[in-house]
């Protein structure tokens, strides 16, 4: 497949869309194919997790369907960036079925979500992830006022509302998936809490992303 540039930069591919007459964006991700892992599991790897895709519209009810390519550029850059990570046009075709947007359903299936995964680390005495859901349920508690995540700066001032800032925030800490070291890393000798565990983690890595769709989406006006 012939690839062409049509942007070098974010803001470059943005003002192309729109010279476009683009609409909006939608995100959404996609369940992965892999029969063996997870996606919860191969989310800790380049390329799994499901697919991410950004849905451009247009007018006529098409869209173009964009994803994300990961590379390894310098695996011995001094400032640790050895990642390359490239956006291309995958499809183009019929809009898909757009549903309204329910922010404070997401917020509510987080949160309830969050309290349950919570008291079983607390059970478990695993601290440091029992801190990490406490963070999380103290931004959805203080309505966004308190902020626990790595990343503070998803969006240019002022175009994300508080609720969707607070809920994006709130992911942010929620997300304790990965590799070694990890949520997923755990495992537990009692079969009752070994089977509590995989049905509240899987509960979990399915909100979070669920409430991250939403949020990203929720600034498109539904048509």
């Amino acid at each position: 497949v012939k690839k062409r540039e049509v942007a070098n930069s974010p803001d470059a591919w943005f003002r192309l869309l729109k010279s476009r007459g683009a609409l909006g964006i939608r995100l959404y991700r996609s369940p992965g194919k892999d029969a063996v892992f997870s996606d919860r599991i191969s989310s800790a790897l380049v390329g799994g997790g499901g697919t991410w895709t950004m849905e451009v519209l247009f007018q006529g009810q098409t869209s173009e369907f964009w994803t994300a390519t990961w590379e390894v550029i310098n695996q011995n850059a001094p400032d640790r960036r050895i990642w390359r990570v490239t956006y291309g046009r995958v499809a183009r075709g019929r809009t898909s079925h757009s549903t309204s947007h329910d922010l404070p359903k997401a917020v509510r299936e987080l949160s309830e979500c969050l309290k349950e995964t919570r008291a079983f680390s607390d059970k478990q005495k695993l601290d440091a992830f029992t801190k990490g859901f406490d963070e999380a349920l103290d931004t959805i508690a203080t309505k966004g006022a308190n902020r626990h995540g790595y990343h503070q700066d998803l969006a240019p001032k002022g175009v994300l509302s508080a609720e969707t800032g607070m809920l994006l925030d709130a992911c942010q800490t929620a997300w304790v998936f990965g590799g070694m070291g990890s949520w997923n890393d755990l495992w537990f000798e009692g079969k009752e809490d070994q089977k509590t565990y995989e049905r509240l983690s899987d509960r979990l890595f399915q909100t979070v992303n669920s409430a991250i769709e939403e949020a990203a989406t929720s600034t498109f006006e539904t048509r």
